[in-house]
């Protein structure tokens, strides 16, 4: 039997709560993060493989979990999104470190690299050498690495690397062969049509994205606004007092903003429930490439405003319809973007991407559940077989238990604060007394110094006139 140890944050059968979510963070800061996760678990579901979820986050993995990696696996599976970018420099490093000491083949997943929508590689020079290590310790392990699009590949290229293969996205294939959306464009928005829309909330066109988001809202105020992140989760779960003091932000950061404070917003728990809830929407529209992804795998047309590399590559290779956001207008209607979106290339296209992936996971010694098993028909029947929660809104946390909850876990998070500050308390007090040490030392060696210093000084004095005498009397004429 083959074991598979897959990186994730959460196994797609688990099922969360609300509480768990909050605790956890098993969303791993973004929902869409569990899209490709899940999508990978599916591709590698086949008789005579065992798949284990490590649940461990790359920021606490140590050079000494290659033991524990090599002692429970017979592969290191790692599905990674944008993870070539100087956020994750440091985890890039840790990951290096640890797959330097496996001994077991390594396959990672759609990776991508995150520049400006210019693909200009120039940008990623502060990143150069943290994906040089990365990206070799994983080649040293596996036939080749798996990127998103031509841009990741033409980095990596430019970096040295040859053994390169675009796959896209997984998540893009979840429902396997013969997936297809039949949505041709040139149609018209039906009449109070359902709308999700979805928005990065670090963007570099910030205020026009904010523009645009706006004059979506104000034509269509009865729109559904899926957030994806932890920080979403936080505003939504917890709010605060940004209206009250009269606080604003371009992007949804705050619940004062519209899309907090008046629109309908929910945000995914986990991915299952995610594409149930979009199956029942007639578009789907937004910055977010997995907010767009995941109305795909329902059956719902998406368009793409992409605002990076990243959501441009991967629009350009699975043929999303998509628009760079600099180039939409700000009152942009979505009568026009949905008439304009047009799903013949995607499904076109759909298949061979999908043969591309398969070969890719074949290259790396993977077998896949379309080949050579059920064609996910017993992981979809766990899926079905599971309760998940639906996506979370506000009013779902109004209960006498959840503000018991509330309660506990800000006395507990207050607690938690408290331990950090007696540490932080300690160690501070401790540095001053090692500061203290430092100048007493200092202060005596200055002293010392001194003191020769005074020394030298008055043993010149008194041999000068000495040595001038001597001088004189060899000078003087005979």
């Amino acid at each position: 039997m083959k074991r598979i140890l897959m990186q994730a944050g959460n196994d797609p059968f688990d099922v969360p709560t609300l509480e768990s979510t909050l605790v956890r963070n098993s969303i791993r800061g973004n929902v869409g993060n569990l899209m490709y996760t899940n999508a990978a678990y599916r591709h590698m579901s086949v008789p005579g493989a065992r798949i284990q979820v490590d649940t461990t986050h790359f920021a606490e993995l140590k050079t000494a979990d290659a033991d524990r990696v090599n002692e429970e696996c017979d592969v290191f599976v790692l599905p990674m999104a944008n993870a070539f970018k100087a956020k994750f420099v440091p985890h890039l490093h840790i990951l290096a470190d640890l797959i330097g000491r496996l001994k077991v083949p390594v396959v990672v997943f759609g990776v991508g690299a995150q520049a400006r929508l210019d693909y200009d590689t120039a940008f990623l020079k502060p990143v150069d050498e943290a994906v040089k290590r990365f990206v070799g310790a994983v080649l040293d392990r596996s036939a080749s690495i798996g990127v998103r699009g031509e841009f990741t590949e033409r980095y990596l290229r430019e970096l040295g690397f040859r053994d390169v293969d675009v796959i896209g996205c997984p998540s893009i294939y979840l429902r396997g062969p013969g997936y297809r959306l039949d949505q041709p464009g040139g149609r018209t928005l039906p009449d109070g049509a359902r709308i999700a829309l979805s928005t990065a909330l670090r963007l570099a066109n910030a205020d026009h994205a904010s523009a645009v988001n706006a004059a979506i809202l104000r034509r269509y105020p009865d729109l559904t606004y899926f957030a994806q992140e932890g920080r979403d989760l936080q505003t939504l779960y917890w709010g605060d007092t940004s209206a009250a003091a009269g606080q604003s932000a371009p992007m949804p950061d705050l619940g004062s903003h519209p899309l907090i404070g008046t629109a309908d917003v929910c945000v995914p728990l986990e991915p299952h429930s995610w594409t149930d809830a979009l199956a029942a929407y007639d578009f789907a529209v937004g910055t977010r490439i997995h907010g767009n992804v995941a109305a795909l795998v329902a059956g719902t047309p998406a368009f793409v405003l992409a605002h990076d590399s990243r959501t441009l590559e991967l629009a350009r290779y699975h043929h999303i319809p998509h628009r760079v956001l600099t180039e939409t207008d700000a009152d942009v209607d979505l009568a026009d973007l949905y008439a304009e979106a047009d799903h013949t290339a995607f499904d076109a296209h759909y298949e061979d991407g999908l043969r591309r992936l398969l070969d890719f996971m074949t290259r790396n010694g993977l077998e896949n559940a379309y080949d050579h098993g059920d064609g996910g028909q017993e992981y979809d029947r766990r899926v079905r077989a599971a309760r998940f929660p639906r996506p979370f809104r506000r009013s779902d946390a109004e209960s006498a238990e959840d503000l018991r909850f509330r309660i506990t876990m800000l006395r507990e998070q207050n607690k938690a604060i408290a331990r950090q500050a007696a540490r932080a308390e300690k160690k501070a007090t401790a540095q001053a007394a090692q500061i203290k040490k430092l100048e007493a030392a200092l202060a005596a060696q200055r002293e010392s110094s001194e003191k020769r210093l005074r020394a030298l000084e008055a043993q010149a004095r008194n041999r000068l006139p000495n040595q001038a005498r001597r001088l004189v009397k060899r000078l003087a004429p005979k």
